[in-house]
């Protein structure tokens, strides 16, 4: 059925491109070669597509070109809104900057001295955080735990709370910079309220505790601690010039001279503290005791005769363990007439701790002892009537009463 529908148009091609032969005659020989009409169908519709590929290309070129024209003119006109964008940006920020130089004009004298105070401040916290600062520590015979309160119970009249000057109203009509300068002025007053509040309380319970064991505070300060027993000296720099204070204080500044008297507070009590470390507070035992004669006055147990008793009689078992009651250095170890074994140690600012009857002796002269740390243990040697630990307490050259000691360690240990 399609070779009849076919065969009609086919006739026609071949009648208008009948087959065709061309002859060449070379060196007296013809010789030809056909064109059939297939060829000439093939020719020309070569012929055709070539010229429709030509003209479709042409036609896409003149597109691209005019596409690429509108492209261009757009991203002209964008670029002019930009730089027009731009222009005005540039206007707004000069005008700002403008307006902001008016304005920090007036303001930074202010700001300087922010910044002064801010500094000197954080100088002072850091120091202040440098310092191996006493915690409060729960005491089960006071109602609120606190040392305070047992060294100063007649005083009946309380600390009334620091109230944060941010509290305080602010104009409101005033600049919002202002305000701002004027909040954080007011923050590093509270800030300052609380560091000389946390200084006075914090001296106030450590001579709290001190004052507990019927020293005097102020011989002991000034005794100095056991490496500096030797001597003591040095070029004088006050406080005011101390590394904490780059550059000096003008004290003539109610802002400085405060500074100042805080930073004296905390190295005080940072002194007192140091004492407090070396006062032996702790027990002379470790496990369980019991005393069997008091410091003071009493019947001699050899001579049946009024004697005074030098220290405390702690009783346990042979061989307990006797400890040392603050850290310090071992200056006697060995046999000492009416004590027996005996150590001795030093734990500067004036203390001297005595261990007398001991069964055995631990350490050596010269050794470095920790608080809590063995010494011996517990004996009868010397003159002793049973097994026991005689523990005196030397103060700058005199006994004192170890209960005084140990009492005050409560609130402490």
């Amino acid at each position: 059925m399609v070779k009849r529908l076919l065969a009609g148009p086919w006739e026609h091609i071949k009648q208008r491109f009948p087959d065709r032969q061309i002859y060449h005659r070379t060196e007296g020989q013809v010789r030809y070669f056909a064109i059939t009409t297939e060829m000439q169908v093939a020719a020309i519709t070569g012929v055709c597509l070539l010229a429709v590929w030509l003209a479709i290309t042409s036609v896409n070129m003149v597109l691209s070109a005019r596409a690429e024209g509108r492209a261009g003119h757009e991203i002209r006109v964008l670029a002019e809104r930009h730089q027009q964008q731009l222009d005005e940006a540039r206007a707004a920020e000069a005008a700002a900057i403008a307006y902001v130089e008016s304005r920090t004009s007036a303001f930074d004298r202010t700001a300087g001295e922010l910044q002064n105070r801010s500094n000197t401040l954080r100088r002072l916290l850091d120091f202040a955080d440098d310092l191996s600062l006493t915690r409060e520590r729960e005491s089960p015979s006071l109602d609120d735990g606190r040392i305070l309160m047992a060294a100063t119970s007649g005083d009946e009249t309380p600390r009334e709370p620091l109230v944060a000057p941010t509290a305080l109203a602010l104009d409101p009509d005033a600049d919002p910079a202002e305000q701002r300068v004027a909040a954080l002025l007011a923050d590093q007053e509270a800030a300052l309220a609380l560091v000389e509040e946390s200084a006075e309380q914090r001296l106030e319970k450590l001579r709290a505790v001190l004052r507990l064991t019927g020293m005097r505070v102020d011989q002991a300060v000034s005794a100095g601690p056991l490496d500096s027993e030797g001597g003591t000296g040095g070029p004088f720099i006050p406080i005011d010039q101390a590394p904490v204070f780059s550059g000096g204080l003008d004290l003539s500044d109610p802002f400085n001279a405060r500074i100042a008297r805080i930073t004296a507070r905390l190295v005080e009590a940072e002194h007192v503290e140091q004492l407090l470390t070396a006062t032996p507070l702790a027990l002379p035992i470790d496990g369980p005791h019991r005393r069997t004669s008091p410091y003071g006055n009493r019947i001699d147990p050899f001579s049946r005769r009024p004697a005074f008793h030098a220290g405390t009689d702690f009783a346990a078992y042979r061989g307990a363990p006797i400890v040392s009651p603050a850290p310090g250095r071992v200056v006697y170890a060995g046999w000492r007439a009416g004590y027996g074994r005996t150590v001795e140690v030093d734990h500067g600012y004036g203390f001297r701790t005595r261990f007398a009857h001991l069964h055995s002796i631990d350490v050596r002269r010269g050794d470095d002892v920790e608080t809590s740390q063995r010494l011996g243990g517990m004996g009868s040697t010397g003159r002793s009537t049973a097994t026991h630990l005689h523990y005196e307490i030397w103060f700058r050259g005199a006994h004192v009463d170890p209960e005084d000691f140990i009492r005050a360690g409560r609130y402490v240990h």
